[in-house]
């Protein structure tokens, strides 16, 4: 099966929606309440929070903006664009949600299709208080479960601007009987060279941030106590995992060492609320939700200047934790090699981003391959489970796990070792 991918207009939940897929992941867009990415799924797990009391609802400018207090705003879910830094204190600050152009305006959408890919571009109405216009393209592949998300900001203002492309997506944590579950994760990687490996942003530091001392890895466990916190993550990824049900939703994005980024450095934000949980401000929360929030640079833009950033979702089934993303997979149990007398006991437990093979390739110093594995079909629907034993050859300097696409091309590696001898 070549998964290729489509794109069709379609009724959903009481909106007109554009419908991407190729057979394995679902991507369903709504231009009209803020060019929202509502939902996505990949086979029978939908990640993304849709609040049930606003499906289908349709507002006007001043029902949105109300009296613009958070307690105002039309929280549909889903994943959208806004601007950072957040704040109330002046010019250089986006005091939402809610806001009625941005967050919940009519945006205009723009379909495109050929054999490789489907897309949708959806922009915004012009916003004279932050002096953007936001485009959010968002495409599939076929036999991949990656999405791309392309976002720009445009400087449709006369004055200079300057703002981080903030990308915010509500992951769903509740059960399929509607109560909570604490047993989703949100992974960060966090940068060793900072003092702390996370900032608190919004209520106390409690026991939903663990940090994982072997692994460096920041891990959130949702349990429905409303705060937030920002991280440097360097490493450019971050992975959602819903233990339940066993599937995982990671994203991808470019870091830029030397680039100022909002919030004190931050590159990645999380918050999370549930109904009826103490906070120090008032909050009505729809359901329960963690936010996986991704942030660019801060761009300094002139009358008329564009800047872009760029975010991927890979989604697997994939025990947690996760401790590495790469563009073909992510790894739960890293690549391992026990050698005894020219044979290897070869180990690892990985997602994969693309239906097609998965193969062991050993490699000599010069990075020929000396000989290969074929360890059978790889899809985003099933865990590569890797415990199998294999010849290496005298030459053998590298293993590497490749992922090869349905044309039996290699479309990457997913992971690599240089073996030691075992005794």
């Amino acid at each position: 099966m070549r998964y290729l991918p489509f794109v069709e207009e379609i009724p959903f939940k009481g909106w007109d929606a554009v419908h991407l897929s190729n057979s394995l992941i679902y991507a369903v867009c709504v231009p009209e309440i803020g060019g929202r990415l509502m939902q996505f799924s990949l086979g029978p797990q939908e990640y993304l929070f849709m609040n049930p009391d606003l499906l289908g609802a349709r507002f006007s400018y001043e029902e949105h903006a109300g009296d613009g207090t958070i307690a105002n705003w039309k929280n549909y879910g889903g994943g959208k664009t806004w601007p950072a830094p957040q704040g109330w204190d002046g010019e250089g600050q986006w005091p939402g949600p809610p806001d009625p152009v941005l967050d919940s305006g009519q945006y205009e959408s723009e379909t495109r299709q050929d054999d490789a890919s489907a897309s949708v571009l959806m922009t915004s109405p012009p916003d004279q208080r932050s002096g953007l216009r936001i485009r959010r393209q968002i495409s599939l592949a076929r036999g991949s479960s990656r999405l791309r998300l392309d976002l720009s900001f445009e400087n449709i203002s006369e004055r200079t601007i300057r703002w981080s492309i903030w990308d915010v997506a509500q992951m769903a944590c509740s059960t399929i009987d509607g109560e909570l579950n604490d047993d989703c994760w949100l992974y960060v990687p966090t940068d060793p060279k900072r003092e702390r490996p996370y900032e608190i942003m919004f209520g106390d530091d409690n026991r939903q941030y663990q940090l994982d001392a072997h692994s460096g890895l920041l891990a959130v466990q949702y349990q429905g106590i409303v705060g937030k916190i920002s991280v440097h993550s360097p490493d450019g990824w971050i992975a959602f995992a819903d233990r339940q049900s066993g599937f995982v939703l990671c994203m991808q994005f470019p870091y830029q060492a030397d680039a100022e980024y909002p919030d004190r450095g931050a590159t990645v934000e999380c918050w999370t609320e549930a109904p009826g949980a103490p906070s120090p401000i008032p909050i009505s929360s729809p359901g329960y939700i963690l936010e996986a929030e991704v942030l660019s640079p801060l761009f300094t833009l002139g009358p008329g200047q564009v800047a872009g950033h760029g975010v991927t979702w890979s989604a697997a089934y994939c025990p947690a934790p996760i401790v590495d993303v790469t563009d073909v997979g992510c790894v739960h149990q890293p690549l391992t090699a026990e050698i005894q007398a020219g044979w290897a006991r070869i180990q690892g437990v990985f997602g994969c981003f693309l239906a097609g093979r998965a193969e062991l390739a050993c490699l000599d110093e010069a990075g020929n391959v000396v000989s290969r594995v074929d360890l059978g079909p790889a899809s985003p629907l099933a865990t590569l489970n890797i415990d199998t034993v294999a010849r290496l050859g005298d030459r053998t300097s590298r293993i590497r796990l490749n992922i090869l696409d349905a044309d039996g091309t290699c479309a990457g590696t997913l992971a690599s070792i240089l073996p030691a001898e075992s005794t």
